[in-house]
């Protein structure tokens, strides 16, 4: 297996495995030129100091440079796994990297909570005096938000995504929603839930979209923020919902599902799981 297969079994897209290629070329180059060696026979003070190199060559910020240095773990674990070469990225880190945390994993029953109480939410609220001024049916619009949020709970779809949906996008009767490929997500079906059918099926008799217009999205979650302390924008909830596909389907299931073109954005949602229960740990560990 070469190189352009092995990162293609990992679910890279070809524009991400087309720069593996060309940095993998500049680095094999590098290396004959300065040192007259291989990556295969390279040791881990090569590695560091071609990574000073391209650093003051192309006057790479420590981001940039850190996302040189994983195409080259990619790299040398596919030397790893089929040459059996020596892994020499291995503890390898570029310092001034700030760390970014997923945010707090909602749980199953959360997300539920969730929906169920804007769903009552709906049922009870008054609209106002100006809101019924830009819309007759405010009831609908309601409607149309609490399906959005279903959505992005039940089958994690993005707000583009959401915005993007038309009749055509159903079949009610098998109860699927196809998501087309985008910039940001590919192709994928996703089954429904039963209990938002009984939503979905009305509202397009007489919708031609789920959502119209942002804005409605923007005061769906600040209503939300008053229903559940813990919640806080659409990113959580979908974040959530990929963290507990992980859990359930494993982590090639939980690919698909999320529309993810690359499998390190679904590994992204692992550690996400990680900073939960160390959260829960300090929260409520007896000794505290």
């Amino acid at each position: 297996m070469n190189f352009t297969t092995y990162l293609e079994q990992k679910g890279m897209i070809q524009k991400t495995i087309s720069r593996h290629e060309r940095e993998i070329e500049k680095y094999e180059n590098w290396l004959l030129t300065s040192l007259e060696k291989t990556p295969e026979n390279a040791t881990k003070k090569d590695l560091i100091n071609y990574l000073g190199h391209i650093k003051e060559a192309r006057n790479l910020s420590n981001a940039t440079q850190s996302q040189l240095l994983q195409i080259l773990k990619n790299y040398y674990s596919y030397l790893s796994q089929e040459q059996g070469v020596n892994n020499i990225t291995a503890l390898v880190k570029i310092r001034g990297i700030k760390r970014t945390h997923l945010r707090p994993i909602l749980t199953p029953e959360e997300l539920d909570l969730l929906c169920d109480s804007y769903y009552y939410f709906t049922q009870e609220y008054n609209p106002t005096a100006k809101e019924l001024r830009f819309t007759n049916d405010y009831k609908n619009v309601l409607q149309g938000r609490y399906i959005a949020l279903t959505l992005i709970a039940y089958q994690g779809l993005q707000v583009s995504e959401i915005m993007s949906l038309t009749n055509e996008n159903f079949d009610l009767r098998k109860a699927t929603v196809k998501i087309y490929s985008s910039r940001k997500g590919a192709e994928r079906t996703l089954s429904l839930e039963a209990h938002q059918l009984g939503s979905i099926i009305p509202f397009l008799q007489s919708n031609t979209c789920i959502i119209d217009n942002i804005n409605q999205l923007e005061r769906l979650s600040k209503t939300l923020k008053t229903l559940l302390p813990k919640y806080q924008d659409f990113t959580q909830i979908r974040s959530s919902k990929i963290t507990n596909w992980i859990k359930i389907n494993g982590l090639r299931k939980a690919q698909y599902l999320a529309g993810h073109k690359n499998i390190n954005s679904t590994e992204r949602h692992i550690s996400g799981d990680f900073e939960t229960l160390k959260n829960d740990m300090n929260n409520f560990h007896p000794l505290r």
